[in-house]
């Protein structure tokens, strides 16, 4: 699989040097979230509009909320689990293979507050605008769970803009997508386990005006 092929590309070529200071980066972040208050938990069922459209967000497991779109939103779109990317019969489907490579731009735009022109929806099917509210729901929930990890996924979603970035390596760039993942921040930080292979996507986002952000 191609996620597989540049996981291990990216733990020849990460230093520990790279390693450290991604791992500082990451402890920065959430600092720096936890001191401005953080994102919050859902403390009801909720609709939230985006420039893509609405979601909806209701209390889930630890106080994040637990993201849902529905046909009533989105007439005649497909129903989606919500998963990051999956494989079904040699086939990539989820919310990253929904969307074609120039419009993750406007996605992460939208994410880091930006106003989006009209140019950046028009070129949106239902479907496409579906899962991007779906993507800006889930990263805030994610924040919810990992301080922090707000600028991880934007970065991660921004190298989804290169055509050659396959979409199961959004799962490398951004393991806390996994199944099973939730735990993988706190694991680093414990020490329990090494920022590899998402050590180069935490550091694009630090040498970016994502830092500051």
């Amino acid at each position: 699989m191609a996620g597989n092929a540049a996981a291990a590309a990216y733990v020849q070529r990460v230093t520990d040097e790279e390693r450290a200071k991604a791992d500082a980066r990451r402890k920065r972040w959430a600092e720096r979230d936890i001191k401005r208050g953080g994102a919050q938990q859902a403390g009801s069922f909720t609709t939230r509009e985006t420039p893509f459209g609405p979601y909806n967000e209701r209390p889930g497991r630890g106080g994040a909320p637990y993201i849902t779109t529905n046909k009533t939103q989105y007439p005649g779109t497909e129903p989606t689990d919500g998963r990051y990317v999956r494989e079904e019969e040699g086939q990539f489907n989820g919310l990253i293979p929904a969307l074609d490579a120039e419009q993750f731009i406007p996605l992460v735009k939208a994410l880091k507050g930006q106003e989006l022109s009209e140019e950046d929806i028009d070129g949106l099917s239902d479907d496409q605008c579906r899962a991007a509210a779906m993507l800006m729901g889930i990263a805030n929930a994610e924040a919810v769970r990992e301080p922090g990890a707000l600028k991880h996924i934007r970065s991660a979603l921004r190298r989804q803009a290169n055509p050659s970035h396959e979409a199961p390596e959004f799962l490398n760039d951004y393991p806390q997508g996994r199944v099973g993942g939730a735990g993988h921040e706190g694991r680093i930080r414990s020490g329990r386990r090494r920022a590899t292979p998402e050590v180069e996507t935490i550091n694009d986002a630090s040498s970016s005006s994502d830092e500051g952000m």
